[in-house]
């Protein structure tokens, strides 16, 4: 245990020193991962498919808030479906606006959480999102992490609507607005998501926010195994029972994940609480004080010895060279101090029989 909190103390402080550098490298990686995913599940429009594209949008998305990410990954998915069809890219424009109005009124930080959920759905581990927010945020996370399931599934409609022929008249229009209106809507599956996903949240955040020892462990563990009753009934019940063993891997994947990203944040040492009282003028107060474990990495000084070149000077050189008093030395230096000693006595009772 002493050596990942050792761990954990020097990661920490290493990114305390060099936090704006790690920030910004961070959010390019991000935004460069999400712009990639994007070209390749709708990548319609060669020329927003290039390389030189993707990094400059990277690169603002870097310096940026995490709202202006979710906005440049909204135009890009716009102009590829423009590309393939401009009927379609207004039905998607509303859509996308919708979605956008309500991440910026209820949670505008929290906009990596809109696209983080697409590009993990990927990986199969989608379900850390609501895991994290629930630990770290507040309910209110629930908008960013249902507009992130719909974008998903929003993906999965375009690339199907764009296997329908597709022209200007107003039959195709209504056909083609009928169809992805209704692929949303009738989508059981999405709902579903949108619904435990919540419920993931919800008890995830009220365990943790309880006054019992271990909360925030206990708090992952019960928003994991809602996760996984939730969607076990879900897939039951939709008969998608393939998918039931992949879900519960990713399941506890991002469980544990969830607790790493805890301990790197906080780790509290439960065996020495307190519980405190105070008053002031007008409350008496009962407070629980959890104290913090905080671990200084051990600094390791490395000291050089040339031992080949100090193998051809002499013992007695070598010493004075390095400021150190040999042994043969300090004896030499005690003899000189009491033969000066004793030579001082001797002047001393000579002066004074001399003066009488």
């Amino acid at each position: 245990m002493m050596t990942f909190l050792v761990l954990r103390a020097r990661l920490r402080s290493l990114y305390q020193k060099h936090e704006i550098y790690i920030d910004t490298v961070l959010k390019f990686l991000i935004a460069m991962i999400v712009f990639q995913i994007i070209n390749t599940s709708i990548g319609y429009d060669h020329r927003l498919k290039q390389i030189s594209v993707a990094l400059v949008l990277s690169l603002l998305s870097a310096f940026t808030p995490s709202a202006i990410l979710v906005l440049l990954a909204a135009l890009i998915t716009i102009g590829h479906v423009y590309y393939l069809s401009k009927i379609l890219s207004v039905i998607v424009i509303m859509i996308l606006l919708i979605m956008y109005c309500l991440f910026l009124r209820f949670t505008p930080k929290l906009g990596y959480a809109v696209v983080a959920i697409p590009v993990l759905y990927f990986l199969k581990i989608p379900y850390i999102i609501p895991l994290v927010l629930g630990l770290f945020a507040t309910p209110l996370s629930i908008v960013p992490t249902a507009c992130g399931v719909i974008l998903f599934y929003l993906f999965g409609i375009i690339k199907e609507a764009a296997t329908m022929q597709i022209s200007t008249s107003v039959e195709d229009t209504l056909q083609l607005y009928t169809y992805v209106i209704d692929s949303l809507f009738s989508n059981k599956q999405l709902f579903m998501t949108i619904v435990i996903f919540s419920l993931i949240i919800l008890v995830t955040y009220f365990v943790r926010r309880m006054k019992f020892d271990y909360a925030r462990e206990i708090a992952v563990a019960a928003g994991t195994l809602t996760c996984i009753l939730g969607f076990l009934f879900s897939d039951l019940k939709l008969e998608v029972s393939e998918q039931i063993g992949v879900m519960i891997a990713g399941t506890v994947v991002s469980g544990i994940l969830t607790v790493v990203i805890q301990f790197f944040y906080i780790a509290l040492d439960y065996t020495g609480v307190e519980h405190v009282q105070f008053e002031d003028e007008d409350y008496y107060y009962y407070v629980k004080a959890v104290p913090k474990i905080n671990v200084t990495a051990p600094q390791v000084n490395v000291k050089r010895f040339n031992t080949q070149k100090n193998a051809t000077l002499p013992r007695d050189l070598m010493g004075k060279i390095n400021n150190e008093v040999l042994p043969e030395e300090e004896e030499d230096y005690e003899e000189d101090y009491e033969e000066y000693h004793e030579e001082y006595q001797n002047y001393d009772v000579s002066n004074k029989d001399d003066s009488k």
